[in-house]
């Protein structure tokens, strides 16, 4: 085929063949042109409008697919145009496009962890596979297991069946404590360096969330920390009862084992300076947190004896004593405030009081937190704000007064109102835990308000090549939202250092928000599983001891089994998800409503799922159909906004001519088809192909295996369309397809067994194999290798049929080798 059309490229000249596509040129030449209704195996259908390009003199964008090259073309293939009318045709697919992409529990996680990835890993025991899942989005597992309030756990859909949600941070505990208790933190890579370093100023979760990301993706990464030990609030905020350093400092050295420096008793502004920074590094990003405690604005807050909730509990974690004397006022209803009070009783104050501006409903404190600072004898006040402290040159009393609440605020609570009447607390000490802010003193004036540092959503300041994560960005706020905020900072920065330009990930999720509990009705009640919980006398008789120890393993099994697998099977897999967030595709961008298509049906059979409310009607499953299986049991029906894909006559599939072969399923590019797994969750996110040929029958098709790299269990069975040495070029049967479930079965032996008095016993691998060695080798030496005989399973593999005949032959030396399908 003669390559004599010339066409310019992007600016560039090539050459291509009469009736080459532009689509095809332009993959030839390593730019990839977005498709949904395109495969190279099938006819073209030119439905989704995502390939066009902007060819010169043609009045309209162009279809790539359709359009064939001409001598002397000119295409630009990504013009602000061209991205406009790929990220408009997104949206509008998206908006029509029902059901959640990722789970709401996972949505309402800061740092988006995959909720129902390492939940079900830990219902199946697959508790390193659940820590490897962790990491993906979450450091410190075992540590923020202990602390994180859980919004994960208020959106979780379980609340509508047993008004209980999934103990999805109770669950994460347990698997960050067993990666601790076995010595197996996770796989530590072989890391790949690109010459490229990153400092990162703030040791806390953010940093080392960031950190832990860019060493992976192949920085040299140096923590600075102003303190000697790292963990940030984690360490020096949060008592010891609630997290113990040592189970901090153990996950933190595991995440420093994969190469990251650290200089400690090091603080910017007083040991080094921003610009040195700059200097040695290609890029900085700054997370030092808010360590500042807000002040009251309360006549007599000067007064000795006054302390900011932050500064009590850095002296608390740094073992030192305090002098509280005898009562003690904590102003505030955050965790930080119960945290202090709860503290105070600990260092042995006789009455410790709680002072808040409204109720207890309104109160941010976790109710754990509130719950168990009042059995250990913590006394609230509700509706008090203090207006003085007072005393001769150190604390004696504090004024409150009354307050009623009155309408919300910007925070959507109501806002407390003062009254006039006025109260006093005879006390030694108080405590001020309303809030805490950044020092913003070591930075340069063009990089804040004095109030915030200056940043985008792109997590870069005014300062070219500067960033801003964690608390110091967003203000104070939970752990596990650092830790995200240090992820998504790692991914800018390693946008900005590799491209020129910050970016942070764009996140594309259709929400499906509009189910209750009529929706599971179906689902069987299962109550929650709580640790045990500790009396208060027994708490303060080991003041600074853990005592809440978590889920037992029984425990975690059955709770892990209470997840109802919410969102898309196909989530990691999905083109349309993933070209969204290539194109920053808005799904809310059209809302749903008068013209999105009536809800369609869900119909499941043996093989696969049918979720026609995901079907984008890009044809590719009705050309596969007819064209590669040769069955057409499925077409078009209807037009225009009522148009679906199904049998003819709407029957069922099951009614319908489909054979099963599994084409649709395989070339569908949203999850609209989808395998319907064994496992019953989404594919992994990390899987690997390994090749072999189907031996259920005798044509010998060759399939790709689809193993979930962490568990080493079979997902999913595809075909090859382009494979040089399939004979059955990417087709497949029913069997090949979906004829392996047996492999997960639960009467399939797990473990050897030996017989012993007519009765089984688990054995292990080597004594089961040095049993078996010795029979065989007793047989052959007795009575000859023709005593001996083998037989095998067409369930097994040829790879695995090959190996037992080799076996017998070279080994035993025994021809005596057939199939069981020949008895």
């Amino acid at each position: 085929m003669d390559r004599d059309v010339k066409v310019i490229l992007n600016g560039k000249e090539v050459f291509g063949y009469r009736g080459q596509k532009i689509l095809e040129l332009c993959a030839e030449n390593g730019i990839e042109i977005p498709t949904l209704c395109y495969d190279p195996h099938l006819t073209l259908h030119g439905g989704c409008s995502l390939c066009l390009v902007e060819v010169k003199g043609a009045r309209n964008l162009v279809r790539a697919c359709a359009m064939p090259i001409n001598n002397g073309m000119e295409i630009q293939t990504m013009t602000d145009r061209v991205y406009g009318a790929r990220q408009l045709a997104l949206q509008l697919l998206l908006s029509d496009h029902v059901g959640d992409c990722r789970p709401p529990c996972q949505l309402a996680c800061p740092a988006r962890g995959d909720v129902k990835g390492y939940v079900n890993y830990a219902a199946e025991g697959e508790y390193r596979a659940s820590l490897e899942a962790l990491h993906d989005n979450i450091t410190l597992p075992a540590s923020i297991g202990r602390i994180c309030p859980a919004p994960c756990e208020e959106k979780c859909r379980r609340n509508f069946v047993d008004e209980e949600p999934v103990s999805i941070r109770e669950i994460k505990r347990f698997i960050g404590d067993w990666g601790i208790a076995t010595g197996d933190l996770g796989t530590i890579p072989e890391i790949k360096e690109n010459g490229k370093k990153v400092a990162i100023v703030g040791g806390g979760p953010a940093g080392i969330s960031a950190a832990y990301y860019l060493r992976r993706m192949g920085y040299a990464v140096t923590l600075f920390d102003k303190e000697s030990a790292l963990g940030g609030m984690m360490r020096y905020g949060i008592p010891d009862y609630r997290l113990p350093q040592p189970i901090l400092q153990k996950e933190i050295d595991w995440i420093l084992a994969h190469g990251i420096e650290t200089r400690l008793n090091t603080a910017l502004g007083r040991d080094v300076t921003l610009e040195e920074l700059r200097k040695s590094y290609d890029s900085v990003l700054l997370a030092m947190g808010c360590w500042k405690s807000m002040p009251m604005k309360v006549p007599g807050e000067d007064l000795k004896g006054v302390l900011g909730g932050i500064n009590f509990l850095y002296e608390v974690n740094n073992g030192r004593k305090v002098d509280l004397g005898s009562n003690v006022a904590v102003i505030g209803g955050g965790n930080t405030a119960m945290d202090a009070a709860r503290s105070a009783l600990r260092y042995g104050a006789g009455k410790v009081y709680v002072v808040y501006r409204r109720t207890r409903e309104e109160m941010p404190a976790e109710k754990v937190e509130i719950d168990e600072a009042m059995e250990e004898g913590v006394e609230f006040i509700f509706l008090a704000a203090p207006v003085a402290v007072e005393g001769n040159g150190k604390v004696e009393r504090i004024v409150c007064e009354r307050m009623e609440l009155g309408e919300p605020d910007a925070s959507g609570r109501r806002r407390p109102v003062p009254t006039g009447e006025q109260f006093t607390l005879e006390v030694d000490t108080v405590i001020a835990a309303i809030g805490q802010g950044a020092d913003l003193s070591p930075l340069p004036g063009e990089m804040h308000d004095g109030r915030k540092v200056s940043s985008d959503k792109h997590f870069a300041t005014p300062m070219e090549g500067v960033f801003v994560c964690g608390d110091l960005n967003t203000g104070p706020d939970i752990a596990v939202s650092a830790i995200g905020e240090g992820h998504w900072a790692a991914e800018s920065i390693n946008h900005f250092i590799q491209e020129g330009v910050p970016h942070r990930p764009f996140e594309c999720d259709v929400i499906q928000d509009d189910l209750g509990p009529e929706d599971f009705l179906d689902e069987e009640k299962q109550p929650q599983e709580h640790p045990v919980h500790c009396p208060a006398d027994v708490r303060l008789s080991r003041p600074f001891e853990e005592y809440n120890l978590g889920l037992s393993e029984e425990q975690v099994l059955r709770d892990g089994s209470r997840c109802m697998k919410c969102g898309c099977a196909d989530v990691h897999e999905c083109k349309l998800r993933k070209l969204g967030a290539d194109y920053e595709a808005d799904p809310e961008t059209f809302p749903k409503g008068e013209y999105s298509r009536p809800q369609r049906t869900v119909e499941a059979n043996k093989y696969y799922l049918r979720n026609m409310d995901k079907c984008i009607s890009c044809g590719v499953c009705v050309r596969a159909c007819s064209q590669q299986a040769i069955y057409s049991a499925i077409d078009f029906q209807y037009r225009g906004i009522k148009t679906l894909i199904a049998p003819a006559l709407d029957k069922g599939i099951e009614d319908s001519t489909c054979v099963f072969c599994g084409q649709c399923v395989q070339l569908c590019p949203t999850g609209a088809l989808t395998e319907n797994s064994v496992h019953g969750i989404s594919r992994p996110s990390r899987s690997r192909v390994v090749k072999t040929i189907c031996s259920y029958c005798g044509v010998g098709c060759e399939l790709n295996i689809h193993v979930d790299e962490l568990t080493g269990k079979i997902w999913n069975v595809t075909s090859d369309y382009d494979s040089g040495t399939s004979m059955n070029k990417g087709r497949c049967c029913v069997k090949g397809r979906f004829g392996w479930s047996f492999v997960h079965s639960e009467d399939r032996l797990r473990k050897p067994l030996i017989k012993e008095n007519g009765v089984f016993r688990e054995a292990s691998w080597d004594e089961a194999l040095d049993l078996v060695a010795k029979k065989f080798t007793g047989l052959r030496d007795t009575s000859g290798p023709d005593s001996l005989a083998f037989f095998t399973s067409a369930r097994c593999t040829n790879e695995e049929n090959y190996l037992l005949q080799r076996f017998a032959r070279e080994v035993m030396g025994t021809n005596n080798v057939d199939h069981c399908a020949h008895l």
